[in-house]
């Protein structure tokens, strides 16, 4: 194979267009929709609103963006097993993701209760899109 032969600088027909990108990357789950540092997360903790369930306790607090940003805590004191905290996790991200939208202005943390360890993937889903719709009414943002 010679080197005129290599299909250098074309594009490739499989890549999906800017069109496509962004259709994808709007239901993601960003940094920007990340509490990542303590100061972020302690300004939440300062003067939460709470949310209380069996499974987990919710604190928000209104941030200045237009995006809602979330922040996880769960303790191994709670959820023992490393697969189950990571698919407590894994559930309240997604849940998030679907509603960030609703939730735009808000920075939210997520805490595991013990209750978590036992429940199911479809009990906790249910709780979040409970505790997400009133949220969103709480603090007027758009409603479902």
């Amino acid at each position: 194979m010679s080197v005129s032969d290599k299909r250098v600088g074309k594009p490739c027909l499989n890549q999906p267009s800017a069109a496509e990108m962004n259709q994808t990357r709007t239901g993601s789950f960003t940094r920007a929709n990340r509490l990542l540092t303590a100061k972020q997360f302690n300004t939440v903790f300062e003067k939460p609103y709470k949310r209380h369930h069996a499974y987990l306790l919710i604190l928000v607090r209104q941030n200045n963006s237009q995006t809602a940003r979330l922040g996880l805590a769960v303790a191994k004191k709670n959820i023992r097993l490393a697969v189950r905290r990571n698919r407590f996790k894994r559930i309240v991200r997604e849940s998030f993701r679907l509603h960030k939208v609703q939730l735009a202005g808000l920075d939210i943390v997520v805490l595991a209760k013990a209750a978590a360890n036992k429940a199911s993937s479809e009990q906790i889903r249910s709780v979040l899109e409970q505790q997400w719709q009133h949220l969103a009414k709480q603090f007027n943002t758009l409603s479902y």
